[in-house]
C-alpha cells in the first residue's frame, strides 16, 4: 500500500444542481487552465482571483465535504498599509464554497494584528463564455461582445450572439462595505480593528437564454437525492473495498439527473461530461446492479426518448441508433458541432438491449419490457442491418459527418486504435469488443423475446449469436500472440496492436474457455498490466504514451470489466490480481475516489499519476467497486423467477465481506462472508421473498444471459 499518502487531482471539481466548477487546489479559477464555472456547456466564469493589497493570499489548507462544498484558509503575505508594515499572518481569510445551481462563496477576513488594519481586498472576476469544447481543446476565440455592467452590489457579465444568450449575475452582500467595481475587478476597502472580522457573501447565478437555473433548497449545498429509495444497502469489509464502495455509491447519486416521472439518469462525469451520454449510463448500469435498478431504468428512459428515427449524416444518425452525446453550448446551438444530439456511438444500441435485460433480471418488472422492448428491438435491428456496413456479419463504424468521431467504440479518441507499428488503420473499423457486445445483446434479447412468447425470433437470435461467435473466433484470433486482434480495418486486415479490448470481449462471454485462458495470461504481462490496472495499449507499441487519453492510460472501468470477464471463465486468481490493483489505486487517490482514467506509468514509478483532464467523479469509475462486490458474492439475480444464484469467493487479501439490503425484485438479500484458510465460508445468509441457490453460477452476472453459457456448453 501507500502508507496513507493520497494523490490529489490537479484540478478540484465541485458540482451540484446541474452546474460544475473546476478550479485550482487554491480555489482560484484561471482562464488559461482547464478551469471554469460551467453551466449548460458554457464557461460562465473563467477568472476568479482573490488578492490583498495587490498580492496573492497564501494558502494554508483546504478541505472538502461531499461533492458540492469545499473550504480554504489563507493568510496575508507581508504588506504595507497606511499605518506601516503588516507582518505575514496578521489576517486570516476563510473561503467556504458550495454549488447548488449557483456558486455561493462565503468570505470571512479576521484580523490578528495588534493595531487597526486598513487593507484593500480585491477579487478579479471575468467570463469568456467559451463553449465547453473550446475550453477542453484550449481553442479560445477572442470575444469582443462581452458586457460587464456594475450595479450597486451586483456585477452582471453577459454574452449574446444572435439568439444565443448566456449571463452570470454576481451579487455581493457585505454589510458596511460596498464593493467598488473597476471593469470586472471588485474592490473592498477594509478597516479592521484587532480581533474584528469582515464577512461577505457572494452568489454567482447563471442565466441561460434569459432563464435563471433552478436552485436547491438545502442550505448546506447537498442536494436531496432524486434516487428512488429501496432497501438501504450497507457494506462492511476491509477498507480496501469499503471506502471506495461507499464513495462510488455517493458519486453515482451526486451524478444523478432528475427526469420525472422516470428515475434519474446518471451524467457521465464532471466537469466535462455533465450531460446525457449514450454508452456511459448503460455501462454504468450494467456494472452497478447492487446499487439498484434505478441506474438502468433511468438510462433506458432517457436514451429511448432520443432514439433516431431517420438518417442524418451530419449527426451520424440512423433509424434505431441511440445517441452518443447531447450538448447545449454555443457550438451546438450554431450547428458547428453535431451534438444536438450526436449519434456517433456504435456500441450504445447493443448496450441498450443488454441494459433492458439487466433491469429485467434485477427487478422482474414487466412494465420495463412494455415500456422499452420496442426501442430495444429497433436498436438490435440497427445492429443487424445498418451497424454492419458491408454485410459481413460484423459491426463496423465510419463517420459520415465532417465533424464526426473517427472512433465510435468506447475508445473514441481519434488516435486510440492503432496497428502494431503504431500507425492508424483505415476506416471502417470493426473493433473486437463491439462484436462481443452484439453477441451478448442477441442472447439477452432472445431471453426477453422468449418471455414475450416470440419463440421464433428468440431462436433466430440464438443462432445469430452462435454464428457471430464463430466469425469472431475465425477472423480476430492471433495465433502467435495468443490474443485477439484490436480490430479489423477497412480492408478487413487484422489490426494487431495489443490492447485491453479483448478483456471486455471476455466480459461478453464470447471466447472459448481455452482462448479465454490465453487472453488472461496475456493481459497480465507487464506491457499491459501496469500494476495499478490494465493499460489501454501495450507499452511495447510505438504509439504508446502513458500520459495520453487512450494509448496507454489506465481506465478503472476497463480493468474492472476485464476482471469480470476473467471471473466468468473461472479465472478468479487472475481477476483478483486486477481487482486488487484497481482498489489499491482507488485508495491512493484523495477520498478513495477513482477518476475516469489515470496515467499508465508502471507501479515502480510510485503512486498513480493523475491524467490532467480526467473527470472526477465519473460514472463508470464510480461503479467499479460495486461490480467488484458483486463478483466476490458470485451473485446472479433472477427476479422474474424470484430467485438468485450465489457462488461466493474471497481472495486471500480480503478476509471478510458483508452486504445488507440487496434488492432483487420484491425481495431482499443479506449475506456475510469470511475467508477461512483457502475456503470462503458463508457466515450469515438472510433472504426475504427471494430463493437463494448456492454454489451455482448459471450466468456470471454482469448482464450476460444464462443462454450464453448453456449454448457454449
Amino acid at each position: 500500500m501507500n502508507g496513507g499518502v493520497r494523490v490529489p487531482q490537479p484540478v478540484m471539481v465541485l458540482h451540484g444542481g446541474g452546474v460544475a466548477l473546476a478550479c485550482g487546489p487554491d480555489g482560484r479559477v484561471r482562464a488559461e487552465a482547464l478551469h471554469g464555472f460551467f453551466a449548460a456547456d458554457t464557461r460562465v466564469l473563467s477568472t476568479y482571483r482573490l488578492a490583498i493589497g495587490g498580492h496573492a493570499w497564501r494558502l494554508l489548507g483546504r478541505s472538502r465535504s461531499g461533492h458540492a462544498t469545499a473550504q480554504w484558509e489563507f493568510q496575508n503575505p507581508p504588506l504595507r498599509d497606511p499605518t506601516g508594515d503588516l507582518a505575514a499572518g496578521s489576517l486570516l481569510l476563510s473561503l467556504r464554497r458550495r454549488l447548488d445551481g449557483v456558486l455561493h462563496d462565503d468570505l470571512v477576513v479576521r484580523a490578528f494584528a495588534g493595531r487597526p488594519v486598513r487593507a484593500r481586498l480585491s477579487l478579479q472576476l471575468d467570463a469568456d463564455f467559451a463553449d465547453l469544447f473550446q475550453v477542453k481543446e484550449r481553442s479560445l476565440p477572442p470575444r469582443l461582445n462581452i458586457r460587464r455592467v456594475a450595479g450597486q452590489d451586483e456585477l452582471i457579465l453577459s454574452y449574446q450572439q444572435g439568439g444565443f444568450r448566456r449571463e452570470l449575475r454576481v451579487g455581493f452582500d457585505a454589510p458596511g462595505v460596498h464593493p467598488i467595481f473597476v471593469g470586472a475587478q471588485v474592490v473592498f476597502n477594509l478597516e479592521l480593528a484587532p480581533g474584528a472580522a469582515w464577512r461577505c457573501c457572494l452568489e454567482a447565478a447563471p442565466v441561460i437564454d434569459g432563464a435563471p437555473l433552478p436552485r436547491g433548497s438545502d442550505p448546506h449545498g447537498s442536494e436531496p437525492s432524486p434516487v428512488p429509495v429501496g432497501h438501504p444497502l450497507a457494506i462492511r469489509t476491509d477498507a480496501l473495498l469499503e471506502r471506495p464502495f461507499e464513495q462510488g455509491r455517493a458519486d453515482l447519486r451526486a451524478l444523478a439527473v432528475p427526469q420525472p416521472p422516470s428515475p434519474p439518469y446518471v451524467a457521465a462525469g464532471v466537469p466535462w461530461f455533465l450531460t446525457l451520454f449514450g454508452r456511459d449510463p448503460l455501462v454504468t448500469a450494467l456494472m452497478a446492479g447492487l446499487d439498484g435498478a434505478w441506474l438502468a431504468e433511468g438510462a433506458l428512459a432517457a436514451l429511448g426518448r432520443l432514439q433516431a428515427k431517420e438518417r442524418d449524416d451530419w449527426r451520424d444518425a440512423e433509424p434505431g441508433k441511440l445517441p452518443h452525446e447531447l450538448r447545449r453550448g454555443e457550438l451546438a446551438y450554431r450547428g458547428m458541432v453535431p451534438h444536438t444530439p450526436y449519434y456517433g456511438t456504435h456500441d450504445a444500441p447493443a448496450l441498450y438491449c443488454l441494459t433492458l435485460w439487466h433491469a429485467w433480471r434485477w427487478t422482474g418488472a414487466r412494465r420495463l419490457l412494455d415500456a422499452h422492448l420496442a426501442t430495444a428491438r429497433a436498436a438490435l435491428r440497427w445492429c443487424d442491418e445498418l451497424g454492419d456496413r458491408d454485410g459481413d456479419g460484423l459491426l463496423e463504424y465510419a463517420t459520415r459527418s465532417s465533424r464526426g468521431y473517427r472512433n465510435q467504440g468506447w475508445k473514441d479518441a481519434g488516435d486510440a486504435v492503432v496497428h502494431e507499428d503504431g500507425s492508424q488503420p483505415t476506416l471502417p473499423l470493426a473493433t473486437v469488443e463491439l462484436q462481443g457486445n452484439l453477441f451478448a445483446a442477441r442472447l439477452a434479447m432472445a431471453e426477453l423475446l422468449s418471455e414475450q412468447g416470440d419463440q421464433a425470433e428468440a431462436e433466430r437470435l440464438v443462432h445469430a449469436a452462435s454464428a457471430l461467435r464463430a466469425l469472431v473466433e475465425e477472423r480476430f484470433w492471433l495465433e502467435e500472440a495468443g490474443f485477439y486482434a484490436f480490430a479489423l480495418d477497412g480492408d478487413k486486415r487484422q489490426v494487431k496492436g495489443i490492447a485491453s479490448n479483448p478483456g471486455q470481449l471476455l466480459w461478453s462471454g464470447l471466447p472459448s474457455p481455452e482462448r479465454a485462458a490465453a487472453v488472461a495470461a496475456r493481459l497480465l504481462q507487464p506491457d499491459l498490466f501496469s500494476g495499478w490496472g490494465l493499460r489501454t495499449l501495450s507499452a511495447q507499441n510505438p504509439a504508446y504514451n502513458p500520459l495520453s487519453y487512450q494509448r496507454g492510460s489506465v481506465w478503472p472501468h476497463d480493468t474492472a470489466l476485464a476482471a469480470a470477464g476473467l471471473w466468468r471463465y473461472g479465472l478468479r486468481e487472475a481477476a483478483s490480481t486486477l481487482i486488487r490493483s484497481i482498489l489499491e489505486a482507488a485508495c491512493a487517490f484523495e477520498e478513495e475516489r477513482l477518476p475516469e482514467l489515470f496515467c499508465g506509468l508502471d507501479r515502480s514509478h510510485g503512486l498513480p499519476v493523475p491524467y490532467e483532464a480526467a473527470n472526477s467523479p465519473q460514472a463508470w469509475a464510480a461503479a467499479v467497486p460495486l461490480l467488484v462486490a458483486q463478483l466476490l458474492l458470485g451473485l446472479v439475480p433472477d427476479a422474474p423467477r424470484a430467485r438468485c444464484f450465489l457462488a461466493p469467493w474471497l481472495p486471500e487479501w480480503l478476509p471478510r465481506l458483508e452486504l445488507q439490503g440487496i434488492s432483487i425484485g420484491q425481495g431482499r438479500l443479506d449475506v456475510a462472508l469470511r475467508r477461512q484458510g483457502p475456503e470462503t465460508v458463508i457466515e450469515h445468509l438472510r433472504h426475504e421473498q427471494v430463493e437463494v441457490i448456492l454454489g451455482t453460477v448459471e450466468a456470471p452476472l454482469w448482464g450476460i444471459p444464462p443462454r450464453a453459457e448453456r449454448e457454449r456448453r
